[in-house]
């Protein structure tokens, strides 16, 4: 039987990136009114990635050449982004974040249901075992079908509305997409990969209805008013007369935003807690601030000549988090939990901390008062979370400042801790539906998915949840195309993340891929 990997490989052979599930609301839903094919709109585009394995991979570059939104034929395609210079992102960077990838002004006003990225190379560093130690590391470069060029199909599709800003946001899952092939030595053959791919992506428009992933941005302080700031140079623009501002908030009605944390690595303060009202002074003007909180779009302001201002901001931010100074970003997973004192012990699989692989990095949690909060504890989404949410062998990345105390030991004092609870006990598997039924499915595992949820077993039943979310991924000489829905029938290739209770496998996601070269 030809196995889910080998029928993948070839056209497959790329990042991975497809259209899956968009979430519109707002702005973003689908309409019919004619008078959005006037005027035009700002669309912005951020970009992120759900976790691959870190002990795998050192990084996960791709190489992203041109980004183009498809519509009618008097709506497309419109060119978002275009090389050179070709963007390079590292996917592990960004599995609880996202970054600005471009943000693009004038575009005509309509509908548009398509994303296409074109991608000119995928490099895979295969890690060494030893963080941050590059020296015995290597790269694979799988070849990329239909040119590089991946159309992304969204479920409805979206609007660009006149004197209006658009963010999408392209969830890149290159845990599901990434696959080792394990039969045979395919090391030993120079010119054959061991890596192959299935493009799974997530594309959302950004809006009030949508809690978006945290995002991350880096820039400069422009203005401070009495609860907030505009923080320019912070988004990557593409021909527009802008600064590439954005307006961080930090209260809507009152001074203080009891959610925001701000940190200072400056001395005297070495990364400690400070009041929001210290930073949100005429004194802090100029200087380099980071900042992580949940975006939403804006609708421009109208003004006499009909040209907004150069620093008008292009998205808006509730800071959960900011950073005056430098901050190391740390990623791995919990060693030790939380102690009275608030210090837990990590791994390190990511990050500028030298330690062995063998040794833990201890973490410190700030403590704040009535009016400073100290270090924030989210989930991937956001969410806040208390000390004892941060359990043992749960994926995690620490923003803090490093210190070293007595013996030479580090310390590292923490500003954000992001943990990854949904990573927890997932199982990929690949293979060939058995049969269907109302609530589950039979597989036929492929030969190299090995044991599933502790179990060797030559048909897997497999339950679906009753929210199940099915992409499908179809296959041309030339292209690959994605989008969401499907039907699950007998014979199909498949793949699935789920997570086992007790012997029982369930999930509750399924990609069909259908091979029409």
């Amino acid at each position: 039987m030809q196995s889910f990997i080998q029928k993948l490989a070839g056209a497959f052979s790329v990042i991975a990136l497809a259209a899956a599930l968009v979430s519109c609301g707002g702005g973003g839903g689908a309409s019919t009114d004619s008078s959005q094919a006037q005027g035009k709109g700002t669309v912005g585009i951020l970009l992120t990635d759900k976790p691959a394995d870190p002990a795998l991979f050192a990084a996960i570059i791709a190489s992203i050449t041109r980004v183009e939104l498809m519509g009618s034929e008097e709506n497309g395609p419109i060119t978002l982004y275009e090389g050179p210079p070709t963007k390079e992102f590292d996917l592990l960077r960004l599995r609880n974040e996202s970054i600005p990838l471009a943000f693009k002004d004038g575009v005509p006003a309509g509908t548009y249901c398509k994303i296409r990225l074109i991608l000119s190379e995928l490099e895979l560093v295969l890690t060494n075992g030893t963080p941050n130690d590059p020296i015995d590391d290597t790269s694979e470069y799988p070849k990329l079908p239909g040119n590089g060029k991946l159309d992304l199909v969204a479920r409805d599709c979206f609007n660009v509305v006149d004197g209006e800003v658009l963010t999408l946001q392209l969830d890149i899952d290159a845990g599901k997409s990434i696959h080792v092939i394990e039969k045979g030595n395919c090391s030993s053959n120079p010119n054959k990969s061991c890596f192959n791919f299935r493009p799974v992506i997530f594309v959302d428009v950004i809006d009030k209805d949508f809690d978006s992933k945290l995002v991350r941005l880096n820039g400069e302080i422009t203005k401070v008013y009495s609860d907030g700031l505009l923080l320019c140079r912070a988004i990557p623009l593409e021909g527009m007369d802008n600064q590439g501002c954005v307006q961080v908030n930090f209260g809507e009605d009152s001074f203080y935003f009891p959610n925001s944390a701000f940190f200072d690595s400056n001395t005297p303060w070495d990364g400690a807690p400070r009041a929001i009202s210290d930073l949100l002074r005429k004194a802090n003007v100029g200087k380099e601030l980071t900042v992580v909180g949940r975006a939403s779009s804006w609708a421009k302001a109208d003004n006499d000549d009909d040209k907004p201002d150069e620093y008008y901001p292009l998205l808006q931010l509730d800071a959960l988090v900011a950073e005056l100074g430098e901050f190391l970003q740390v990623g791995g997973e919990v060693a030790e939990i939380p102690d009275d004192t608030g210090l837990f012990a990590m791994t390190v699989s990511s990050g500028p901390v030298k330690i062995d692989s063998t040794e833990t990095l201890d973490v410190m949690l700030q403590p704040g008062d009535s009016d400073i909060n100290g270090t924030r504890i989210v989930s991937k989404s956001g969410a806040l979370l208390e000390p004892a949410n941060i359990e043992k062998f749960l994926p995690v990345q620490v923003d803090g400042v490093l210190q070293v105390i007595q013996d030479s030991d580090l310390l590292l004092k923490a500003a954000l801790v992001i943990i990854d609870k949904a990573a927890q006990g997932t199982e990929q598997v690949t293979g060939v539906i058995g049969s269907v039924e109302t609530d589950k499915l039979y597989l036929v595992p492929d030969e190299d998915v090995g044991m599933v949820c502790g179990m060797d077993t030559n048909l897997l039943e497999v339950a679906l949840a009753s929210d199940l979310d099915i992409l499908t991924i179809t296959i041309f000489s030339d292209s690959s195309e994605i989008e969401a829905g499907g039907t699950l029938l007998e014979g199909q290739t498949v793949g699935m993340n789920g997570k086992c209770e007790g012997t029982d496998y369930q999930t509750d996601n399924v990609v069909i891929v259908d091979d029409r070269r």
